[in-house]
């Protein structure tokens, strides 16, 4: 009986989490490869791949395009980004060396 209680507990609190915090359902930072990009004016365009702790591609984010930056970036460095509110918006904040 307890094993169901605690079953129970755990899908409740997974559907609060999604509903009520999805933010907490990824890391606020992440690494990313820089798939495509172009500079347009002052800023640089990149197309991104999320990556996972080990740098691999992680398959839970499709490809994002349209990320600006005024850092300077290159196809295939890897990123540091953040997801804004939870959102699947990165935001580069430098290179990874």
């Amino acid at each position: 009986m307890s094993n169901m209680m605690q079953k129970f507990v755990e899908q409740e609190l997974e559907n609060q989490i999604k509903q009520n915090y999805p933010h907490m359902q990824y890391p606020p930072g992440l690494y990313a490869r820089v798939v495509s990009v172009k500079k347009k004016g002052e800023l640089y365009e990149a197309t991104l791949k999320i990556l996972d702790k080990n740098k691999q591609p992680d398959s839970r984010f499709p490809e994002v395009p349209g990320v600006k930056t005024d850092i300077i970036i290159l196809k295939n460095d890897i990123v540091a980004v953040v997801l804004m509110y939870g959102e699947c918006s990165p935001y580069i904040i430098g290179r990874c060396f």
